[in-house]
């Protein structure tokens, strides 16, 4: 076996110690038997102190030789320590402590490893954090903030420094609040939440309890579901509503016919016009709530093509103009002759129809119902004004869902289903269009809706709502 030449000083030195308390223990041990044969007592005590003496030199002057191999090689591993990202202790091969250098760099690999395991582990929670569409805030015991995501910033409108900061400072949601404190007494809370401001928003909170003490809310927007919920609800018995009405009298009046109204023509004359008024008005809504079906599931294809708008508001004005005229309601159109729209002719011609008779049946007497249309950069905007009673704020945002009716009383004596106005919704969407409702100065309504262009009739032209001073 090779030694280095701080190795063989070290070794050398030990030995050295080793045979010269090896020729001072032979000397004590003779001196102590001198004693015992009857010798000086004083002798053997100054012959054990003079040993003593001769001994911790040799073990000094040994350390001094060897504790500079190992200062050295201490030194090193102190230096290997401070540059453990290197990862390498500069270390001669044959040194004492040159295997603990090597378990050493072999710790600070597997060191390594893991810290790029966690950093990598690390930044993909971020990455999947950030991007959940939910607000998720992490508190702990005192309810400070730890880690919160770019949905929970946009949806509490927080500031750019949160971590650390305790929650009530930058949120007054007193629901909040109160359901952290239910989460904090152990388990998961759930509670509604309503956003303040301009368009209220809706928010599911659910707060977990940790095993530190912290809490981890996950915030849901869940304003378009309530929507959605409230919209199928009110549909379900908007539906059973309007179909138990016509089916009870359908049924009232064939009862009262086949009790004997039938051998009085006059009353089973009058029991038979109302039996048809009702089927028809039943047969109207089965039509449109099969229209609504196709229309959202995609079944009803609509081939568009750039139509004259002018051709088909004429013939709808034309084919309403009886209905007008009984009302005492005057009609009229003010489309240029060439504005073009891409659209289905079928679909447009329903759009006339409805708007405009529903502008018709809810105008009073002596009044006027106007068809008018402009073009825009982004489309042909066509307007069915009316001067009938208008529609309340509160009603505009709802008036194109289903079933929805300003005066449901009024609707149904008119013979309306209620559907009109959601199926121009639809075939206006499904066309790349828009639509809308405006007040009509001193009174009435303009119902319009907006369309791509056909190709043609694309000259400026005043804003109808500006110059009949429609806002």
């Amino acid at each position: 076996m090779r030694f280095g030449s701080r190795t063989r000083s070290s070794l050398v030195a030990f030995g050295l110690v080793v045979l010269v308390d090896l020729v001072l223990a032979l000397w004590v041990d003779r001196e102590l038997r001198m004693i015992a044969d009857g010798g000086s007592v004083a002798r053997g005590r100054a012959v054990l102190a003079v040993a003593t003496v001769l001994a911790l030199v040799a073990t000094a002057f040994a350390l001094v030789l060897a504790s500079a191999s190992v200062s050295r090689a201490l030194r090193a591993l102190v230096a290997g320590a401070q540059r453990v990202a290197d990862r390498r202790i500069p270390l001669a091969d044959d040194t004492v402590i040159a295997g603990v250098a090597g378990s050493f760099q072999q710790i600070a690999g597997e060191l390594d490893r893991a810290l790029r395991s966690l950093a990598a582990e690390r930044n993909r929670f971020e990455a999947v954090l950030q991007t959940m569409a939910p607000a998720v805030l992490a508190l702990d015991a005192e309810s400070r903030v730890t880690t919160v995501n770019l949905g929970a910033r946009r949806l509490l409108g927080l500031p750019e420094v949160v971590e650390g900061r305790p929650l009530v400072d930058l949120v007054r949601l007193p629901a909040l609040h109160e359901l952290l404190e239910r989460a904090h007494e152990g388990g998961t809370e759930l509670a509604d939440i309503d956003l303040p401001g301009a368009g209220q928003r809706q928010v599911l909170g659910r707060a977990t309890q940790q095993a530190d003490g912290g809490v981890v809310v996950v915030l849901d927007d869940v304003t378009d579901v309530r929507r959605l919920e409230r919209v199928r609800k009110d549909f379900v018995a908007n539906v059973s509503h309007e179909l138990r009405t016509p089916i009870s009298v359908i049924k009232a009046n064939a009862e009262t016919l086949l009790e004997g109204a039938l051998d009085d023509p006059p009353a089973a004359r009058r029991f038979v016009e109302g039996l048809y008024r009702h089927a028809d008005r039943l047969g109207r809504l089965v039509s449109d709530l099969l229209d609504i079906s196709r229309l959202e599931s995609g079944r009803r294809e609509l081939a568009e093509e750039p139509i004259l708008v002018a051709e088909v508001a004429e013939e709808v004005v034309e084919s309403l103009l009886g209905e007008a005229e009984a009302k005492g309601v005057a009609i009229t159109s003010a489309v240029p002759d060439d504005l073009e729209v891409q659209a289905d002719p079928k679909a447009l011609e329903q759009v006339f129809f409805n708007l405009v008779d529903n502008a018709i049946k809810y105008s009073p007497q002596g009044s006027r119902v106007e068809v008018a249309a402009l073009v825009q950069p982004d489309g042909v905007r066509v307007e069915v004004r009316d001067d009938g009673p208008g529609i309340d704020p509160k009603h505009r945002e709802r008036i194109f869902e289903r079933f929805y009716r300003v005066d449901p009383g009024r609707s149904r004596e008119m013979g309306g289903t209620g559907l009109g106005l959601s199926i121009v919704k639809h075939l206006v969407e499904t066309m790349g269009g828009e639509l809308g409702v405006e007040p009509r100065r001193p009174r009435g309504s303009v119902f319009w809706f907006r369309l791509p262009h056909g190709g043609g009739g694309r000259a400026d032209l005043p804003n109808p709502s500006q110059a009949d001073g429609f806002s």
